[in-house]
């Protein structure tokens, strides 16, 4: 890495004291990636020259820290460029928005999404009954008192999956009648 200004100490130099470095060692510098300065870089990171290998950019780490150090402070106030969105992000953003309203539309038209209200009622009914069944369960199981163990832990087994196949079997109940 070369040093800024007169010197090879970095004395007098035009951006700042820092060291005329590529890419690479920038990132190093900041904590970021190589990527990371190529987008700084595209968002209006100064660059010192392009005479680094094959013309590539050298930078005054300087000034580029005061500049991202500028830019940090510009979106922590909220009045940033770079919070902006692009055009095409925000085009992007349009589409996916009228995708989804398509999408949306067209499954309400299938009928692939139900009336919320009478699916509610249904499930209402369905767990009404269960309800009804679980609080007759001692009822049933004292009219089973005086059998056996193995007897009673059969029949109490088949009204619980009785119980449970009534709510597995639970569909919503098309009026075609309103149509």
């Amino acid at each position: 890495m070369a040093k800024s200004g007169s010197n090879h100490k970095g004395g007098n130099s035009d951006g700042g004291f820092g060291t005329i470095c590529n890419g690479t060692d920038l990132a190093r510098i900041l904590g970021v990636s190589r990527q990371s300065v190529t987008t700084f870089t595209k968002k209006g990171m100064p660059v010192y020259d392009h005479e680094g290998h094959r013309k590539s950019p050298r930078y005054d780490s300087a000034a580029c820290i005061r500049w991202w150090k500028d830019l940090e402070l510009q979106k922590a106030r909220g009045g940033s460029d770079a919070d902006e969105l692009d055009i095409d992000e925000i085009r992007r953003r349009t589409e996916l928005a009228k995708m989804k309203k398509e999408e949306i539309s067209l499954a309400v038209e299938e009928e692939r999404y139900g009336d919320v209200e009478a699916i509610l009622e249904e499930l209402g009914h369905s767990l009404a009954t269960i309800r009804a069944s679980l609080m007759a369960l001692p009822k049933y199981a004292a009219q089973l008192e005086h059998k056996d163990a193995t007897f009673i832990e059969n029949r109490l087994e088949e009204e619980v999956y009785r119980m449970l196949e009534e709510l597995a079997d639970f569909t919503v109940e098309d009026d075609d009648s309103s149509d």
